[in-house]
């Protein structure tokens, strides 16, 4: 079991949401994320979106815990089931030092007493390997908008994929209280929510007593996190209603990310879990590696901040004042162009965000935990 000690100091902050009720909407936001698609009308219902960003009221400070890197590996038996499985999918040994650090540390957080799990959006399958190595006997339910596992794993993990609507599907799995799933594992998906507090109500009724969630997912309403000062502060002053018929600029939206609408952090992430039923929560993070793509202590990743933030307001906030003097003259194309250079470059507001969050894996249960 993870240790107890050290952890990290506790803080109170509040979580950022952009409502959208929509589904239509919703889809369309996570495929085009700054509301810059080819469908000008969704992407003024976007903006309008941006424009109610919300501050989410903060729960009392919560530690989280961290792990050393022992802390983070499988029993050797699991281990050896992992390769296996690996060796099965014929995945090359460099990708697979890859995921072993992007997933090996989560599932070692999965109960193992799970027989019956539930699994929210999946795509390429790669988690389902590390929740067959580590639940052998378990049956595994996989939801996901569609299907994108990469070939041989739904063989190799035994998993049943339901598409489509996840909530749908989240509600006739609810229905089915004969499933009785004691573990919902995700990664990297509760930040796309947008409404948390209703998604994880939900998600405690799928769950009989002494069942567990265990999700990882960056903390992009961390104190620190890039660029969200300034979508902090818009929404301080939405609130204060001083902002209520401001309109967004398109050129703006990138800031925003609205296919990341939960901008959380432990405080906002604990108290919405209590809300939704869940108790004995646990956050945790790798005390070395509080990035996911690289491995980086709290100094490093505070410096890489400063060096992206310096980079990008000297190279890109020229071309961000000229976009939007520009934007009127071909409003379907300049914002999109600006759109493209902030996600393919490593100072961009895109690469920023994803790269430089902190990340965390929570566990929480259902009932008396042990």
């Amino acid at each position: 079991m993870p240790p107890e000690e050290p952890a990290a100091p506790a803080t109170a902050a509040p979580g950022l949401q952009i409502d959208v009720a929509d589904a239509e909407l919703q889809a369309y936001l996570q495929r085009y994320p700054f509301a810059s698609g080819p469908d000008e009308a969704m992407n003024a219902r976007g903006l309008a979106a941006v424009a109610a960003i919300r501050l989410r009221k903060p729960g009392a400070p919560f530690a989280v815990t961290l792990l050393a890197p022992l802390d983070t590996l499988l029993a050797d038996e699991e281990e050896a089931r992992l390769q296996a499985l690996f060796d099965r999918t014929q995945i090359s040994s460099r990708t697979q030092r890859t995921h072993r650090d992007d997933f090996g540390w989560e599932a070692n957080l999965v109960p193992r007493s799970a027989t019956n799990v539930v699994i929210l959006g999946v795509g390429d399958g790669i988690e389902l390997l590390f929740l067959r190595a580590v639940l052998p006997a378990a049956r595994l339910t996989a939801l996901d908008y569609i299907d994108a596992l990469l070939p041989g794993i739904a063989a190799a993990s035994g998993v049943t994929l339901l598409t489509g609507d996840m909530h749908a599907h989240l509600l006739a799995l609810g229905a089915e209280s004969s499933h009785g799933f004691d573990l919902v594992f995700s990664n990297h998906t509760l930040e796309h929510l947008y409404a948390p507090d209703a998604t994880l109500a939900t998600l405690a009724g799928l769950l009989a007593p002494g069942g567990h969630i265990v999700s990882t997912l960056p903390l992009m309403g961390q104190p620190g996190s890039p660029f969200l000062d300034r979508v902090r502060q818009f929404a301080e002053q939405t609130e204060r209603r001083e902002a209520q018929h401001r309109k967004v600029h398109p050129i703006d939206a990138v800031f925003f990310d609205l296919g990341h609408p939960w901008k959380t952090n432990p405080a906002d992430l604990a108290a919405t879990l209590a809300r939704a039923g869940f108790s004995g929560v646990r956050i945790y993070q790798r005390a070395g590696h509080l990035g996911r793509p690289m491995a980086v202590t709290a100094n490093e990743l505070a410096r890489l901040r400063r060096t992206a933030r310096v980079l990008h307001t000297l190279l890109l906030s020229p071309l961000r004042w000229a976009a939007r003097l520009l934007t009127p003259l071909a409003p379907n194309h300049i914002p999109r162009l600006l759109f493209a250079l902030e996600r393919r470059i490593p100072f961009g507001v895109n690469n920023t965000m994803n790269r430089l969050s902190e990340e965390a894996c929570f566990v929480a249960a259902i009932g008396p935990t042990a």
